[in-house]
C-alpha cells in the first residue's frame, strides 16, 4: 500500500505492506484522512519518536478485515476512529471516559496512522458513521470531539463570551458554542503566530464573562486576562508545542479562573455532526491524493483556515470538485 511516512526529519510517500489486524483489532480501508497541525508538527519529529511511522490520525473508512475476538462489526461497515488510543488501565478509562485518558497514545506519532490506504486499530476506538454523514464529515469527528470539550467548562448562556483566534479551531469552537445557546459571543483574532494578540488590544477591559483561547501564547493570555471581567473565566483548550508564560499577578488581582478542557466523547461528536453538519461546512476544504502531501503540508503551515483531506484511492473515486465528491460519498439509502 502507499503511505506518507516520516523517518527522521524527512517525510515521503512510500510503499509498505498492508498491516494484518492483530486479535482485537480492525483493519480499516482509509477513505478520507484529515490533515491537522499536529501532523505537520510531528512530520519533522525528533528521533525519539517511532521511526519509520505513517502520519495521520483523523480519518474515516470502511472495515476491510476483522481480527480475532472482534464482534459487532462487519466487513464493509462505514466507520470513523477515535485517534487517541486509551490505556484502558487508569481511573478515567475504568470510569467510562477513555477519550480523556491522560496516558492515551495518538495515532501517527508512535504507532502507524491513517495517511495510507489501510490502517489497523483497536476495535474499541472504532465507531460506525451515521448514514446521514459523508466520509469527509466522519473524518472531522476528531476535531469536533476536541472542540466540544468547551461545553464541559463552567460556562452557561447567557454569559457573554469571547473566542480568540482566526483559524478553523476558533471558528469551530464558535459554531459549537452558538449551537449550545451562547448567542452573546464574539470571535476576535488573526491567523498570525500564537504570540500575536491580534485585535484584542482594541477591546475594552472587563468586557467578557469568559474567553476561550485557540492560539495560545503569552501575549494572547495576557490580553485575555485584561478583557475578562473580575471573577471571570479563561478556558484553555489548545495544546502548545512549548511552555506559555502567564502573568499570575494580573490573573490573581482579577481572581480569574483558568479551566482546561481536553475532549468530549466521540459519540457526542458524531451526534453533533448529524445535527449540525451544515453549520461546519464552511470549515471543510479540499480533498487531494496522497501524492500531493507536500503541497498540503506547506499550505497547512501557512494557513489553518480550512481542513484539508487526503483520499488514498482518490483516482478511483471520481471528481475532484468538493461538493460532487461529498455527494458521491454519501450513502444512497439508509440501512435496514
Amino acid at each position: 500500500m502507499r503511505a506518507i511516512v516520516r523517518q527522521g526529519a524527512s517525510v515521503r510517500l512510500r510503499r509498505m505492506p498492508v498491516p494484518a489486524p492483530a486479535p482485537g483489532e480492525i483493519l480499516v480501508q482509509v477513505m478520507v484522512a484529515g490533515l491537522c497541525r499536529t501532523d505537520v508538527h510531528a512530520a519533522p519529529g525528533p528521533s525519539a519518536r517511532a521511526e519509520p511511522v505513517v502520519l495521520g490520525h483523523e480519518f474515516a473508512g470502511v472495515v476491510a478485515e476483522l481480527g480475532d475476538d472482534v464482534g459487532g462489526f462487519a466487513v464493509g461497515d462505514r466507520v470513523a476512529v477515535t485517534p487517541m488510543l486509551p490505556c484502558l488501565r487508569c481511573g478515567r478509562c475504568a470510569g467510562g471516559a477513555p477519550e480523556r485518558c491522560p496516558h492515551a497514545e495518538l495515532l501517527g506519532v508512535r504507532r502507524h496512522g491513517a495517511f495510507s490506504e489501510f490502517v489497523a486499530v483497536p476495535a474499541h476506538v472504532v465507531h460506525r458513521i451515521p448514514d446521514a454523514l459523508t466520509f469527509r464529515e466522519g473524518a472531522y469527528a476528531g476535531p469536533v470531539c476536541a472542540s466540544l470539550a468547551v461545553t464541559q467548562a463552567d460556562i452557561k448562556p447567557p454569559d457573554r463570551g469571547l473566542v480568540h483566534g482566526g483559524n478553523r479551531l476558533a471558528r469551530l469552537t464558535a459554531h459549537i458554542l452558538r449551537a449550545y445557546g451562547f448567542h452573546a459571543l464574539d470571535v476576535h483574532g488573526t491567523e498570525k503566530p500564537a504570540d500575536s494578540a491580534g485585535s484584542l488590544s482594541e477591546i475594552p477591559a472587563d468586557t467578557y464573562d469568559f474567553a476561550v483561547e485557540s492560539t495560545p501564547g503569552s501575549a494572547v493570555i495576557g490580553e485575555l486576562i485584561r478583557v475578562v471581567r473580575p471573577g471571570g473565566r479563561i478556558v484553555l483548550r489548545s495544546r502548545p508545542t512549548g511552555p506559555v508564560e502567564i502573568d499570575l499577578g494580573a490573573a490573581i488581582g482579577k481572581e480569574i479562573t483558568f479551566e482546561t478542557v481536553a475532549y468530549s466523547t466521540f459519540r457526542e461528536a458524531l451526534s453533533f455532526l448529524v445535527q449540525e453538519h451544515e453549520r461546519i461546512a464552511d470549515l471543510l476544504g479540499c480533498v487531494r491524493p496522497l501524492e500531493d502531501f507536500e503541497d498540503l503540508f506547506s499550505a497547512e503551515r501557512e494557513n489553518q483556515r480550512f481542513k484539508s483531506f487526503f483520499c488514498p484511492n482518490f483516482a478511483d473515486i471520481g471528481p475532484a470538485e468538493i461538493e460532487a465528491w461529498a455527494r458521491l460519498m454519501r450513502p444512497e439509502a439508509p440501512r435496514a
